[in-house]
């Protein structure tokens, strides 16, 4: 049988987001999975058809890290892997790819003097440079460092109500990216009510615990009655178990959204300052996104906020709430009208991937956001199926600008020498 080793060396969300590589592996044969100690338990979670390698690779020195993996890369000079997937652009797992032939090697490999990217991870780095009209979701990125993967609608389940209540996320890694209690306050008691008073269970890591307390003594006595607090409760194993069935999960833009996707939970997320739901958003089809749309969004999470984080003042209106009542109660096809700088996108799937679908606001971005998947739908020789974001009206819209994809900027020439994921 044919064996893959994938190194994710990155956090919680991007072990989830890897799912669409790690499936297309698994169809061809058994897979190798590198990744930090901490997260071992997850990972054999969801994956467990994989053989799962614990590694040694933050809060350390390097040399010692790679002390403690070299029984791990003995492993792996002994197995003969038909490919090695690097999914991080780092030198803690650039070094460790140098024990195998370079041209096994993709995404990033080790080169003379750094690391060297493959065409296709050379177009996100140019993405990157202009994330407001990038289409790319991170889960598809990695997936086509791998020819041909599987079709989008086998990684994730359709999003649906399991039965078992309300989940809310109470805070991300970035205090910046996430909802203030106050406001979250009312977005839990506006989906209290749409849902006609399931029970409510608050999530997190033992830093949201104060959070926690802050947000119960604001919710009235009919909603704390129906709430367990489980932030700081909960290993792996209790944390699947807590977002398993539920009817919708209130969330920032945080591990356990995707986690929340990877099950079919519904999700109903939050994505402000430098999330964008173009890139990190939940997989699938059927969950809503509210997304600031300011000018300078989305911004730099290491810089400080020159505008006092003005992009969190859409969230404190009436309207997200009207708008987020009328998502829970299903009429989507009349949605309330949203404030300035806000929008409401829905999760859909293409044939490039996941792709949002615009349902309330509005997008300036439109027609350039479709360009760049229609160029990278084409530099994958990917084919174009009716309904398509590129074939549809973000084309059409008269009032949005004009497309403008420099050859210059997304495709250069050097990137058509090799197929994609090849390096050149």
């Amino acid at each position: 049988m044919a064996a893959f080793l994938v190194l994710q060396a990155a956090r919680f969300g991007d072990l989830v987001q890897s799912k669409r590589l790690i499936r297309t592996l698994e169809s061809r044969g058994r897979v190798h999975l590198g990744i930090e100690a901490g997260l071992a338990p997850l990972a054999r979670l969801l994956y467990p058809a994989a053989e799962i390698h614990a590694l040694h690779l933050h809060a350390q020195p390097q040399y010692q890290a790679l002390k403690h993996n070299r029984e791990i890369l003995a492993q792996w000079q002994a197995t003969d892997f038909q490919a090695v997937y690097n999914c991080n652009f780092s030198g803690m797992t650039t070094a460790l790819c140098r024990c195998f032939e370079p041209e096994l090697v993709h995404g990033y490999r080790p080169a003379p003097g750094g690391i060297l990217r493959s065409a296709w991870a050379r177009k996100a780095f140019r993405l990157s440079e202009r994330r407001a009209v990038s289409p790319l979701n991170l889960v598809d990125f990695w997936a086509h460092f791998a020819d041909s993967p599987v079709a989008a609608d086998q990684v994730n389940p359709q999003a649906r109500p399991g039965g078992q209540g309300l989940g809310v996320v109470l805070a991300g890694r970035e205090s910046r990216r996430s909802l203030p209690v106050p406001v979250l306050a009312a977005v839990l008691e506006t989906a209290f009510k749409a849902l006609d008073g399931p029970p409510v269970r608050l999530l997190g890591s033992k830093a949201e615990q104060a959070a926690a307390r802050k947000l119960l003594r604001l919710l009235p006595l009919r909603i704390q009655e129906r709430t367990r607090d489980l932030s700081g409760k909960t290993d792996w194993p209790g944390l699947v178990d807590a977002v398993r069935g539920l009817d919708a999960l209130i969330t920032p833009d945080t591990g356990i959204m995707h986690l929340a996707a990877h099950l079919g939970v519904p999700v109903l997320a939050f994505f402000l300052s430098s999330a964008s739901a173009h890139e990190t958003g939940p997989y699938g089809r059927g969950h809503f996104i509210w997304q600031a749309a300011r000018a300078c969004a989305p911004c730099l999470e290491s810089a400080p906020c020159p505008h006092a984080t003005a992009c969190l003042a859409p969230f404190r209106q009436s309207e997200l709430l009207r708008s987020l009542a009328t998502c829970l109660r299903g009429e989507t096809g009349s949605q309330a009208p949203l404030p300035d700088d806000l929008q409401l996108w829905q999760s859909d799937l293409d044939a490039l991937g996941c792709v949002l679908r615009l349902q309330a606001g509005s997008d300036p971005q439109a027609r350039q956001r479709a360009a760049v998947r229609a160029a990278l739908t084409e530099f994958l020789r990917l084919p174009k199926a009716a309904g398509d974001v590129f074939d549809a009206a973000a084309l059409q819209t008269e009032s949005a600008p004009a497309p403008a994809v420099p050859d210059d900027w997304l495709c250069q020439d050097l990137d058509w020498m090799l197929p994609p994921g090849r390096y050149c």
